[in-house]
């Protein structure tokens, strides 16, 4: 009874309204204050939006830099493995960053090295000497390894087929490195290089048979893990 009784209050309330001024008119002077209102208060409105928004910006990047420490130590714990696996005396991380596509048409401008895994007694590389590096001064390898599973400075035309890599890790202490990419869904990820330390250090086809080996089996580890952490 209280409802319908509220509910005939309210309907002779519009009627009444409706008979003074008419009801379009209440409705448009409703509007008007609500205007006013919006407009006297519009500093606080936008303050309390932006801080809502600045909230919620935090909370991702929070979130995002979580995720990204948990893809870091679960992604060491694979390539310590992966480097045992092969018989490496150091595996070095590299992640592509930056821009989809450049001038000379490859998909990422820059390389950082993101992690290394050493054996005892090989020390790690210093790595702002690996950051921000230009794919272009690497632009051969990068090509090249979209369609070879590896590719060795072994190789007798290592040095003029891939200059830029050659220029980069030849000072890094290593003797041998063993290049290895890392596919993505659209475009590659990164980057595996494996080294050996060691001027009396030899690669014959049974050591790349154990890189392939352990490219086969945690590649697919390693793209999971990176694919879970983005989609999450």
């Amino acid at each position: 009874m209280k409802i319908l009784e509220k509910l005939k209050e309210l309907s002779d309330s519009i009627i009444r309204i409706d008979q003074k001024i008419g009801l379009k008119k209440f409705i448009l002077y409703i509007l008007v204050i609500l205007s006013i209102i919006t407009i006297i208060n519009f500093k606080n409105i936008v303050r309390g939006t932006m801080e809502i928004v600045s909230e919620i910006a935090t909370e991702k990047h929070d979130e995002g830099l979580q995720r990204r420490d948990e893809l870091l130590r679960d992604l060491y714990v694979i390539l310590g493995d992966l480097r045992v696996e092969v018989g490496a005396d150091r595996l070095l991380y590299f992640e592509y960053h930056n821009s989809k596509e450049n001038l000379v048409g490859i998909p990422f401008k820059f390389a950082d090295l993101i992690l290394q895994s050493i054996s005892y007694g090989v020390y790690s590389v210093p790595e702002s000497e690996f950051s921000n590096i230009n794919t272009g001064t690497i632009v051969s390898l990068y090509n090249d390894l979209m369609h070879v599973r590896l590719i060795s400075s072994e190789d007798s035309n290592f040095c003029s087929a891939y200059p830029g890599a050659y220029e980069l890790f030849k000072n890094d202490g290593s003797d041998i490195q063993v290049y290895v990419g890392i596919p993505g869904v659209d475009q590659p990820i990164g980057l595996l290089v494996f080294e050996w330390v060691g001027e009396d250090q030899k690669i014959d086809y049974k050591q790349l048979n154990r890189v392939l080996h352990g490219k086969n089996a945690y590649l697919s580890r390693i793209n999971g893990l990176i694919m879970s952490k983005i989609t999450n």
